[in-house]
């Protein structure tokens, strides 16, 4: 078991060690005291004359320290850069057509293994266009993120944690989808006064070698007893402004690719303006005979945090795991908890996250990474 393993540290580890705690509070601080004087209540939006018709803008920029150990667990290396850099637009176009655009620049800065910094690599990371014909049925088309579970359908700015689960998107790669994003169209809609909702998704899938594989289709549907989360990503959090129960299911396939999952997500006011935030999602990925490289896994995701309104902070918390079918596969199973706190100056416009998690995996060494993450958002 990895947990009997023993690493013998080189002789700098306690340097390292100090050196990343004086990182940590270094980062908080930064984050801290700039979070206190940074505004970031605007947003900045274009309208026509008749107010028919506008345009929002906006960024994402989330600056992160991170501190990981190597894959023996012999030296830690450390980074400081830019997780996310996105530029963002979008608005309506008349009273039935919306769109929604959005650029990213992933891990801008971070170190290489050939000892450089990551350059810009300005994407396209959704496009979405979408025309409403009623409450009950709307259309989204275009680059697509695609609803196999709860958290893998979540908006970047308002994860509970710095990040996605660990596990929500192992279906991208083997799909040839982009952060779990695809092209395609989506029907959508909220059904008996909001408390149901469904999306049904065709989409390119992988194309395969001469373009006749066959479309990937994805279903979801949605049980809210309470409020509903109507737009088109989903919150992680809403810090206690909204009561949010959901109860949803989703499936994804393309030939003999199969995913299934079945989640439930929790955001409860409690009284003070302080809230209870819960979510626990469970995906089945089998790539079957057309994705060999995605053999059958399980994935768990289990997170949650609570809001304490006065001190404008909430502890969080996350355990993920992966794991094959032993009998079938030679990979390895994994499993991460993180704890921490997150400190909201400005809800998700402007907020501090700090993070330990230990990193298991069979047969090989625990390891150890330390995040900070300053988040300044607005749209």
């Amino acid at each position: 078991m990895s947990g009997t393993m023993r690493i013998e540290r080189p002789q700098g580890k306690g340097e390292c060690m100090k050196g990343r705690l004086y990182l940590l509070i270094l980062a908080a601080a930064f984050g801290y005291i700039f979070g206190l004087a940074a505004p970031a209540n605007a947003q900045w939006s274009i309208a026509t004359a008749d107010g028919k018709s506008n345009l929002n803008l906006g960024f994402l920029s989330q600056l992160q320290y991170e501190g990981l150990d190597n894959a023996a667990a012999t030296h830690t290396g450390q980074n400081l850069f830019l997780r996310r850099l996105r530029l963002i637009a979008g608005g309506k176009i008349n009273d039935n057509l919306s769109f929604f655009f959005e650029t990213d620049s992933p891990n801008l800065g971070k170190g290489t293994a050939e000892g450089t910094k990551t350059a810009s690599t300005m994407t396209i990371q959704d496009f979405v266009l979408t025309y409403s014909f009623s409450n009950e049925f709307k259309l989204d088309g275009g680059m697509l993120l695609v609803p196999v579970s709860h958290n893998a359908q979540q908006s970047a700015a308002s994860l509970l944690l710095v990040d996605y689960g660990p596990y929500s998107f192992q279906h991208s790669t083997p799909l040839n989808s982009v952060v779990g994003r695809d092209y395609g169209l989506q029907a959508r809609g909220y059904l008996a006064d909001n408390h149901l909702e469904y999306r049904l998704a065709v989409l390119q899938g992988n194309r395969g070698t001469t373009s006749t594989m066959p479309f990937r289709t994805t279903a979801r549907v949605v049980w809210y007893p309470f409020e509903a989360d109507t737009g088109f990503f989903y919150t992680g959090t809403t810090l206690g402004k909204k009561q949010i129960l959901a109860i949803g299911g989703s499936y994804d396939e393309q030939q003999n690719y199969k995913a299934y999952s079945g989640d439930i997500f929790l955001d409860q006011p409690v009284g003070g303006g302080n809230s209870l935030t819960l979510q626990a999602d469970y995906t089945n990925f089998d790539g079957g005979t057309t994705f060999v490289t995605l053999p059958q896994q399980k994935a768990l995701l289990v997170e949650g945090g609570f809001f304490v309104a006065s001190a404008k902070a909430s502890p969080i918390v996350q355990f993920s795991k992966l794991t094959y079918d032993s009998e079938t596969s030679t990979y390895e199973n994994q499993q991460k908890i993180a704890g921490g706190v997150a400190v909201y100056f400005n809800g998700h416009r402007n907020n501090l996250k700090a993070l330990v998690e230990q990193i298991k995996q069979d047969n090989a060494p625990n390891r150890m990474q330390y995040v900070v993450q300053w988040q300044v958002f607005t749209y």
